[in-house]
């Protein structure tokens, strides 16, 4: 079977791994292209998913529906993983034994794109600075997709863009674990800190697969790197041109902050482009951010007053840091995209006020003792939730804690110990940053956020009943 004469897919009959966002994009888009697709999830085997892959075959979205069990690869000549899905599942582990092709979902979208790839990664910022990007290519009068990590699957959008257009997008580590021969036109790696140890063991490795990001470039392709990240810099790699970007000192070619001022640095020369303190963007994280995607831009030469003028109107994301609503003179900010400790101390510090804050949730093998001292100094009060409870608790010895079993429980205490008329109540904020995943209690980092808006809506209009 071939997508188009460029790249042709190692494979007629797909068994494609996992049935949530990514994996329906996949077996959608090969069952266009007249695939026997096969797909294969571990619900299928439980009494309401049985139900849910009888749907499936019926919308035409897979032939056949299989446990995830290597015994569903009987037939197959290719392998398609979400995300989700570890390289060192049972299923992909005995496709490789018998010689089977296992690539990503991320793969099988380049394969059928017609457009060029912008990919951003790192460990954090990935989805402000991706959906950035597509702001900035889409008032430049571009076509655009923002797609990956950030929502939409990349096989969901992938032939909806033409040969004209740009798919910008977020790509994770977990993406990057079966890619072979993705050439993003743009590569732009944020930074690099401890994260998904649980899934990928150590630093070494997780930045190893970072890296693959830029293994596939060649001449004619753009690389841009975090010149304020040594993690990063160490790494640097490939034989795209490179572009860097740096919130503390001028680059070569890129984009830099200095004085207070935004400047690009491009072909030889520098253009000021505009006052830092006009980015509406808050923090010194977003002004990070805003010179990635600036620098990932350039190789486009947008015209600087259209940079400036979607600079200083994007406003962010949400679940990033968002504002929520102010109820009885508490301010509530939902932060459920800040899923590690680094996130976590990128939003401690944009508040000089303290905080009560929402933590807690899916450990996924970070140490959290390093942020003590600046949770002692902003955090009045810790309101812990889910499975690393236990261990931020411990983490944190100095700091009132207490424990809630659901969300709805977690925002009333922490209400309770937010509002100023409480006995020491000093905090006016309440703050959702869980600095852990979400699956313990959640479907998703988002599902967690707009439920944390929910029962902040409850209280607001119970505040005004009463």
């Amino acid at each position: 079977m071939t997508i188009d004469a460029r790249h042709p897919l190692p494979g007629t009959r797909p068994l494609v791994m996992g049935a949530a966002r990514s994996g329906l994009a996949a077996a959608r888009l090969l069952k266009r292209h007249g695939a026997e697709v096969r797909l294969a999830d571990r619900r299928f085997a439980e009494t309401g998913g049985a139900a849910r892959a009888m749907q499936l075959r019926r919308e035409g979205v897979a032939d056949e529906c299989a446990a995830d069990q290597p015994d569903a690869l009987a037939g197959r000549d290719l392998v398609v993983l979400s995300p989700g899905i570890p390289v060192e599942h049972p299923v992909g582990a005995a496709a490789r034994a018998r010689g089977i092709p296992v690539i990503s979902e991320l793969e099988l979208g380049f394969l059928a794109a017609r457009a060029p790839l912008i990919c951003i990664t790192g460990t954090n910022g990935k989805s402000t600075t991706t959906d950035l990007v597509g702001a900035l290519v889409r008032a430049a009068g571009r076509e655009v997709a923002v797609c990956g990590n950030i929502g939409r699957a990349l096989c969901e959008v992938a032939e909806s863009v033409s040969a004209t257009g740009l798919l910008v997008v977020e790509v994770s580590s977990f993406q990057l674990e079966t890619v072979d021969r993705l050439r993003p036109f743009v590569a732009t790696w944020l930074n690099l800190t401890p994260d998904h140890l649980e899934r990928h063991g150590d630093l070494k490795t997780y930045g190893a697969l970072k890296q693959r990001l830029f293994a596939r470039q060649q001449e004619g392709d753009w690389s841009v790197w975090n010149a304020d990240d040594r993690a990063v810099m160490s790494r640097r790699s490939g034989a795209a041109a490179p572009l860097e970007f740096s919130a503390e000192r001028p680059v070569d070619e890129g984009a830099f902050a200095q004085d207070g001022r935004i400047a690009l640095a491009w072909r030889g020369g520098v253009e000021p482009l505009m006052p830092a303190a006009e980015l509406r963007l808050p923090g010194a994280h977003n002004r990070s951010n805003a010179l990635a995607a600036l620098a990932t831009v350039l190789p486009l030469e947008i015209a600087p007053d259209t940079l400036r003028e979607v600079l200083r109107g994007y406003a962010g994301l949400e679940h990033r840091l968002e504002p929520v609503a102010t109820v009885e003179g508490v301010r509530f900010v939902n932060d459920s995209k800040a899923t590690n400790v680094r996130s976590l101390e990128v939003a401690l510090k944009s508040f000089d006020e303290p905080v009560v804050l929402i933590a807690g949730g899916r450990d996924k093998g970070q140490d959290f003792t390093p942020l003590g001292p600046l949770v002692a100094r902003h955090v009045a009060c810790l309101v812990l939730i889910g499975e690393g409870a236990e261990r931020i608790a411990a983490a944190w010895p100095g700091v009132p804690a207490v424990r809630a079993d659901t969300l709805e429980r977690a925002v009333d205490e922490a209400f309770r110990h937010a509002r100023p008329t409480s006995a020491g109540g000093r905090a006016g904020v309440v703050l959702l940053s869980p600095a852990c995943a979400s699956y313990d209690m959640f479907q998703d980092y988002e599902d967690r956020g707009r439920k944390f808006k929910a029962e902040v809506e409850r209280l607001r209009v119970a505040g005004v009943a009463s």
